[in-house]
């Protein structure tokens, strides 16, 4: 019995099978694509955090933290890479909230604290001032995906404002606008308000271990509020022109002071000199006496008639013109007359 020849495939079924087959392979091409579309590079200054149906992958610190490059991944939403800034690189964040231009258009005769923000100094003044701060990330994971926020940014903004008004808070005006004061440390140290700001918000960081790190902070304006600013001006004014007359009449003082001593010891030694000298004649004349009063002791009656002779002496010496009298006679003086000039 001859073999039955098999009957012909019809045209249709050819052409289903066919695309039958170019349809499996045009699905393993988009799934090949599929799978390789979730590579993702990592740009330079930058690291990577890969997450996977939102848990971190790595086992270690190592292998969690993508360095820059490509990063092999699943499509969304399967895997999803955060890019943080890496150690290297500075983030900046401006705190603009407790500051207004000086040359403001908006012309109001007070502070609407609204529309506009200040900071109260320990002295009872008001001061408005404007930051730049610039941060390192120093742990990425605690940085991007532990602390509850979608700006992390916004929590060094929060320390930083906070910080700010705590410090300004506790100084005097005059020594908020030179940003400095004397230091704690004694006379001739100070301390800058910037960096007592940055330790006080670098502290608040580090207590919720957020995994920034303040690198460096500074006041980019700082002034008091354009509705007193002539007045204030005034009173700095006043004030330089205080210490400016202090300052004259402490020096006139001591350019006063040495003359004053150089004559205040003249006078000592010419009081200790006549001193000397009153104490050197009373001396020989106590000596003299006591010569004579000796003798006087021994001999009365002759030492009597010695000193009589004596002064007789010393008065006829010095007597110019000399008038003897009988003995008994009576003499009337005239009147002195004035002399002429």
């Amino acid at each position: 019995m001859s073999a039955r020849r098999a009957k012909p495939t019809p045209v249709v079924f050819q052409g289903l099978d066919a695309g039958l087959r170019m349809f499996r392979w045009v699905v393993l091409a988009l799934l090949v694509i599929f799978l390789f579309s979730g590579f993702q590079n990592v740009r330079s200054g930058n690291v990577g955090l890969l997450l996977r149906f939102g848990r971190l992958t790595g086992a270690s610190r190592a292998e969690q933290i993508k360095q820059p490059g490509l990063v092999p991944a699943l499509p969304y939403p399967v895997d999803q890479l955060y890019l943080v800034p890496g150690p290297d690189r500075e983030g900046q964040v401006r705190v603009e909230e407790v500051w207004k231009p000086i040359d403001d258009p908006v012309a109001l005769d007070k502070i609407n604290p609204i529309i506009e923000g200040y900071c109260l100094t320990g002295d009872q003044n008001v001061i408005q001032a404007r930051l730049a701060v610039r941060y390192r990330v120093t742990d990425p994971i605690r940085f991007r995906l532990l602390m509850d926020t979608t700006v992390p940014e916004g929590i060094l903004h929060e320390a930083v404002l906070a910080s700010l008004t705590q410090t300004v808070a506790g100084w005097e005006v005059n020594d908020v606008l030179r940003i400095q004061r004397g230091g704690d440390a004694g006379p001739g140290t100070m301390e800058s308000l910037a960096a007592v700001v940055q330790r006080r918000a670098q502290g608040r960081l580090d207590a919720i271990d957020c995994g920034i790190q303040i690198s460096a902070l500074e006041f980019t304006a700082i002034h008091v509020p354009r509705h007193v600013v002539g007045a204030f001006r005034d009173v700095q004014s006043a004030r330089i022109e205080i210490e400016t007359k202090k300052r004259e009449a402490e020096g006139f003082v001591l350019s006063r002071i040495p003359a004053a001593e150089s004559e205040a010891n003249g006078m000592i030694k010419a009081a200790m000199a006549y001193h000397n000298t009153l104490n050197a004649r009373a001396s020989a004349e106590l000596s003299v006496f006591e010569q004579v009063y000796a003798e006087y002791r021994n001999n009365p009656e002759l030492m009597r008639q010695r000193l009589l002779m004596e002064t007789l002496e010393a008065v006829l010496t010095n007597v110019g013109r000399r008038i003897h009298l009988p003995l008994g006679s009576r003499v009337i003086l005239p009147p002195p007359t004035e002399e002429q000039p």
